[in-house]
């Protein structure tokens, strides 16, 4: 079942939830149930157009600040940031970047145009860059500490010296979200993105910490072109089943909205941008070791394969 069709199952589950009183949410009137729908859609169209646009917005904000977007790859690399402060600044500092980047580009195509469209499209890119920023600096601090283990001291390097060995993976931006579009007291009683801005990169580390081998192995498969095994272990990675698991673990972290996450989860948009965000953190590490430090890069390149193999070989075994 594809993306779209899932999500229009879920609207008519909304619909008969509402309706018919099985949900702990007071049964909405058509006008209520028709403003809920309408809005719906909208976050549907709005999150389709920034997962087509999320790189081109990526690179926006790291030309724009990039000091800002280091100082993020430092703290999960380097430090543990126990207060946060740094990865406060940096979100402040880079999702207003990206949410005009999204803005600006739906006005070069005329699209999200009234202002309710343009303040759904700004909440949907702050989601966006909330969950893709920070997966992306879990799959680079990932990388850089494992070439480190290739290379002993490496890390120290690329960390000018300055290496706190406390667990950065479970550090997440304290900021709260300023929703824009969620203006009704029924939009702000139903708002699904607010359980992944919170708990999504929580819920997706989980996932991360049980199967490390099968991400690394599809990142690994994609810089060395090995395109069949790409495939096999891309459609793996992002099943049915590990989607379903994400939205599991973050209706769990999120008692208080799971009434919400019943009614309107967006959990293949945030997975999209979770696992899409760590993919390409790993990436950009293995193309720094191509550069500035090619015998690391044969070494890692040598054991990359050897887990693409034992990935692949592990999914035939399972079929």
């Amino acid at each position: 079942m594809d993306v779209s069709s899932r999500q229009f199952i879920v609207l008519l589950l909304v619909g008969w939830m509402l309706l018919s009183g099985c949900s702990t949410q007071k049964a909405l009137t058509k006008a209520e149930l028709d403003a809920f729908n309408e809005h719906n859609q909208l976050l549907s169209q709005a999150e389709h157009f920034v997962h087509g646009n999320i790189f081109t917005g990526m690179v926006h904000v790291r030309a724009t600040s990039i000091q800002s977007w280091n100082s993020l790859l430092k703290t999960y690399s380097c430090s543990a940031d126990l207060d946060h402060r740094t990865l406060d600044n940096s979100y402040n500092q880079n999702q207003p970047i990206f949410t005009d980047a999204m803005q600006t580009l739906a006005e070069s195509e005329a699209l999200f145009t009234s202002e309710q469209e343009k303040n759904v499209l700004a909440d949907v890119s702050q989601l966006a860059y909330r969950l893709f920023s920070i997966s992306y600096a879990k799959g680079y601090a990932h990388q850089i500490k494992l070439a480190d283990e290739l290379s002993p001291g490496l890390r120290a390097e690329l960390c000018d010296g300055k290496v706190d060995e406390g667990n950065a993976y479970y550090l997440g931006y304290r900021n709260s979200v300023v929703w824009r579009s969620f203006g009704s007291a029924l939009l702000e009683n139903l708002n699904g993105l607010q359980a992944h801005a919170r708990n999504g990169d929580k819920a997706f580390q989980k996932l991360l910490d049980q199967h490390y081998a099968q991400f690394d192995a599809l990142v690994y498969s994609h810089a060395y072109q090995q395109s069949a095994a790409y495939q096999s272990l891309f459609f793996e990675i992002n099943k049915f089943e590990n989607v379903e698991l994400y939205g599991e673990e973050v209706s769990r972290l999120s008692v208080r909205y799971s009434d919400i996450e019943v009614l309107n989860k967006h959990n293949d948009f945030a997975y999209l941008m979770l696992s899409s965000g760590y993919h390409w953190g790993m990436m950009s590490v293995l193309a720094l070791l191509e550069e500035e430090y090619p015998r690391v890069h044969d070494l890692k390149k040598a054991q990359g394969v050897q887990l693409i193999k034992q990935s692949v070989d592990n999914l035939s075994e399972s079929d």
